[in-house]
This record gives C-alpha cells, sequence and structure tokens, in this order.
C-alpha cells in the first residue's frame, strides 16, 4: 500500500493533519525565537510501562558475526541480510548506482539489534556529545529547512525539549558511542572497500526534519522504530545523476512527482543510489521515528580513479620521456583561447600542430600508465586512511597479542611465553591491509630510493576522515613473505613452512604479531614452550 493510499483509506488530510498539530500544541520555532516546553520525555518506557526493556537479538545477524573466517564474506553477507530476500547477484544487476529498492518486512525487530531509542538517550546522558559536532537539531516547516544547533554539549534535557517542540535530532559518527553500528560499519566495508559511513535519525510525530535533496552517496535506510513517510524521485538530469558532491535543499515545485511514496515500518529497508531526491516525513504517521542511513561509495568513481591514473602517468612520462619536457611554443596563448574559438575556420597552421602535438602526448600517455601502482594509490587515499579500524569480537582477542604478556595483583607480569614458531596465522582481515612501493628520498644520499610499506588500518580511529596510515617497512627481501600472507588469505600458515629457518622473517612474523596484524587458530596461551 502506498502512502498515498494509506492517507485516502485513513481519511487523512492535510487540515486534519493541522488540526492534529494544533492540538499536539507545539510549534518548532526559528533558532532565535524558540521557546522551549517543559515536557518530559518518556522514551525508555515501552507501551506496559517497563523500563529499558532488552533489545531484541537478531540471531542470523550473530551467526554472520560468528562465522569470521573470511572478512569479505562476512561484509558479503551483511549485505545479503540488510537487502534479504534480494540477492546480491540481483541487486547489483539492477539496482545498484540505477534504481531505488523498497523491501517491506513484516518483522518488526529485524534491525533492533543496531540501535534503539534507549540506547540513543542513554549515549546523550553518558558522553560529552557537541552540538555541530556529535548532534544536529534540525526542522523543515513552509518549505524553510533550519538548524537549531545551540553551542556546547548537547544536554538530554535541552535535546528532548527540541525534540517536544518538533524538531529532528541527528547523530553524528555513532559510531563512536554505539558499539553494534561499529561493528556494522566495520565488517561491512569489507566488502565493500569503501569508506562506510553512519547516521542516526529521530524524527518527532507531525514533523519533518530535512527539506528535498539528493546525497553523494549510496544510501542504506533501515528503520528501527516508529513510522516514516518516504518520497523518491528520480535525478532531474544526466548531470545530476550519481553525482560527485549533494545538493542544495529543493523547493517541492523543482523535483517533479514522486516514483515511491512510501511508509517505511519497523524491519523496513531502502535502498537508494546518490543523485535521487529524497524527502521524508511524520506528518501524516502519528508516531516517531528512528531511522539509520548507512553509506558508502562516496568520492569512489571512475572519475576519482582516474585522477590518480592520469597524475602518476604524467610523473612516469616526464623522467621517462623528453617530449613531456619540451616547453610549449612561443605565442601559445594566440593559438586558442575564448576570442580565438570564434575565428572562422580553417585554424591557424600553428594552432593545428599544437592540437596534434597534445593529441600525441595524450595517446603516448597510455604507455606510462602503471594500473598497479594507481589502485595501490587510490586505495590508501580514498580508503585505508579513512576507514575504521577492524571490529575485533572476544574470540578473535584470544588469538591476538592482546591476549599476550598481562600485569599481575602483585606486580609481577606473566610469566607466559608466546612461541610463534609452532603457531598457524594469518592476517587479521582481508582489506585493512595494502602492500606499496613508494619512492622515497634517502637523506643520506640525496638519492630517490624505492621502499616496501606495509600500510594498515587497525591504528585507525573511529572518527572518519581523521587517519594517517600507519605502515611498517618491510624490507626488499621479506616482500616474498607477505604476499604469501596475502595470498593465504582466508586460510592459515605455520610460521615454520612460511619462514623457513629463515631468521629474518621470523622476526618480520613477530613484528607483525606484536603490532596486532596476526591472528593465530588457536588460543595464544596455548603456544607456550
Amino acid at each position: 500500500m502506498s502512502a498515498f493510499e494509506y492517507y485516502t483509506k485513513n481519511g487523512i488530510n492535510e487540515d486534519s493533519v493541522n488540526r492534529k498539530r494544533k492540538n499536539h500544541g507545539q510549534q518548532c520555532q526559528s533558532k532565535n525565537k524558540k521557546k522551549l516546553k517543559k515536557i518530559p520525555v518518556k522514551i525508555t518506557k515501552n507501551e506496559k510501562g517497563i523500563e529499558n526493556p532488552k533489545k531484541p537479538k537478531s540471531q542470523a545477524l550473530n551467526n554472520i558475526y560468528n562465522n569470521l573466517k573470511d572478512s569479505f564474506k562476512t561484509g558479503q553477507k551483511l549485505l545479503e541480510w540488510l537487502i534479504h530476500p534480494i540477492s546480491i547477484d540481483d541487486f547489483m544487476k539492477n539496482h545498484w548506482e540505477k534504481n531505488i529498492l523498497h523491501v517491506p518486512r513484516n518483522s518488526s525487530n529485524y534491525f533492533s539489534q543496531l540501535f534503539s531509542l534507549t540506547e540513543l538517550d542513554t549515549i546523550l546522558r553518558e558522553n560529552n556529545l557537541q552540538y555541530g559536532t556529535n548532534v544536529d537539531i534540525t526542522s523543515y516547516t513552509d518549505n524553510v529547512r533550519e538548524t537549531h544547533n545551540p553551542v556546547g554539549r548537547a544536554h538530554p534535557h535541552v535535546v528532548w525539549d527540541y525534540f517536544n517542540n518538533e524538531c529532528s535530532v541527528r547523530l553524528l559518527n555513532p559510531q563512536l558511542f554505539a558499539p553494534e553500528i561499529y561493528k556494522f560499519m566495520a565488517n561491512l566495508q569489507e566488502y565493500f572497500g569503501s569508506l562506510v559511513g553512519c547516521n542516526v535519525y529521530l524524527t518527532p510525530p507531525f514533523s519533518q526534519g530535512f527539506a528535498p535533496h539528493y546525497d553523494d552517496i549510496e544510501a542504506f535506510v533501515v528503520q528501527v522504530d516508529g513510522e516514516k513517510h518516504w518520497r523518491v524521485y528520480k535525478p532531474r538530469s544526466g548531470f545530476e545523476t550519481l553525482p560527485r558532491t549533494s545538493s542544495r535543499n529543493f523547493h517541492q515545485d523543482e523535483i517533479g512527482e514522486p516514483i515511491l511514496d512510501v511508509i517505511l515500518r519497523p524491519g523496513d529497508f531502502l535502498y537508494m543510489p546518490r543523485g535521487y531526491i529524497h524527502q521524508a516525513d511524520t506528518l501524516f504517521t502519528e508516531t516517531h521515528s528512528l531511522h539509520l542511513t548507512f553509506s558508502s561509495y562516496q568520492q569512489n568513481s571512475m572519475y576519482d580513479f582516474l585522477q590518480v591514473v592520469v597524475n602518476n602517468s604524467l610523473n612516469n612520462a616526464v623522467k621517462n620521456d623528453v617530449s613531456y619536457r619540451y616547453g610549449l611554443p612561443i605565442g601559445y596563448q594566440h593559438f586558442g583561447g575564448l576570442c580565438e574559438s570564434e575565428k572562422p575556420l580553417p585554424r591557424t597552421v600553428q594552432r593545428q600542430k599544437f592540437e596534434n602535438q597534445i593529441n600525441q602526448l595524450i595517446t603516448n600517455l597510455k604507455k606510462h600508465m602503471d594500473l598497479d601502482h594507481a589502485i595501490d594509490m587510490f586505495s590508501l587515499k580514498n580508503y585505508y586512511t579513512n576507514s575504521l579500524p577492524p571490529s575485533i569480537c572476544n574470540d578473535e582477542l584470544l588469538r591476538t597479542v592482546a591476549n599476550g604478556t598481562k600485569m599481575l595483583p602483585n606486580g609481577k607480569t606473566t610469566e607466559l611465553e608466546i612461541n610463534l614458531e609452532i603457531a598457524e596465522v594469518k592476517f587479521i582481515r582481508k582489506n585493512c591491509f595494502r602492500l606499496v612501493e613508494e619512492s622515497m628520498l634517502d637523506e643520506e644520499t640525496d638519492q630517490m630510493i624505492n621502499e616496501v610499506r606495509l600500510y594498515y588500518n587497525l591504528d585507525n580511529s573511529k572518527q572518519l576522515h581523521s587517519n594517517e596510515c600507519q605502515f611498517v617497512v618491510i624490507p626488499d627481501e621479506m616482500g616474498l613473505f607477505v604476499k604469501k600472507l596475502f595470498n593465504i588469505y582466508p586460510s592459515f600458515i605455520k610460521v615454520s613452512d612460511l619462514c623457513s629457518d629463515n631468521e629474518q622473517a621470523m622476526q618480520l612474523v613477530n613484528d607483525l604479531w606484536e603490532r596486532g596484524l596476526l591472528i593465530t587458530s588457536k588460543d595464544i596461551t596455548t603456544l607456550s614452550t
């Protein structure tokens, strides 16, 4: 049933909504004129008045987390869980970057493990969240989108007063405070190989928090609690199809008719490619709404990748081909330009010669393309420096350096000796690492040298876009051993087979393990001599 049919069936129209809003007695005012009503918010109770109900667990989701043999497949299964019963093949063929996907479910607890109203209230009470950095207070009334953020800490009492006055609450970077959201994001990014983000949106009844707009990300909307009316519109033009930046706020008369008009209920799912205009409200549903929007593929397009490819190719060309170092011809300023382009054809001989020269240089540029290096460089820039650190479960911690030497109450440390030589190891995740060869300036010889580095995101912060990726310098003769670890994943390999009595290789394995990059097949407390 579409939202329109739902409203018609229930005799709901704009006049009835306005009457209800008037009876509701809460009008969201502008930032400078806002007068808060002191109305208690009882979001920690269910309908029977039981405080702090336990969140039902999604057994299917737990089953995915309990099988972490291959992190790429774990991320793939999380996407399958999101879009179920649609297969990934169907999704990628018919929806990904092409069309919206709406999955209604008669399963109100489907997403309940990820987040809840109670958890949002707890996060506000137990953390120093700041307006603008962690929390936004927004409204959209009479085609006007406003942000009502005060300065300083977002105290729950004030936030809920805004909520009671028909303002929406947006929680930014929830992975900093919500463990299940962080775990989901960190594992899903292993599949996409692209940063996964998330925002939490809480909307009160009879309101709308944001103007119609489109985003620069692939959006995965999961309805956790309450109901929300969504309208989605096709991109307005080819230029706005798969855009690289988000749009301004649109007016209703700019966006046409929706291609999807639906109410999302708990457990429902909606996917929107970047560029699809959307707006959501609770004007008719008479209830609040709590939903999460997961995102990916921001500035992860062929254009973004080709920028790196072309730049690297030019760097190679200028070093190896003198034709790229020749100076521009004298008077090139007069070979073209706005004024010159308006002159009648034919072009001057000098212009034609210059154009042929440029075309030839562009054609020859392909000879200097190093696709492998470009993939390494783009991955570092776009993913590894921005991504979340992996979410490590308790069972995995027992098989990493985290379960190593400990301090005892008597001031002594455990005498356990870890013998990695008898262990089986592998990288802790598939997409946490990148082996890259980079040109470096040797300060002693003032010469450029090549250095092999193993970059990893395990030490990244949970604050997105704020990392300087850590790395280990790999001696040239040790690169073979690291490549073997890459190629053997997700299988384990015996350290004795990997190192073959090579002391330097054994030292490398110890270094990688002590940084937390390797995981053993068994609890490391059994690896004692």
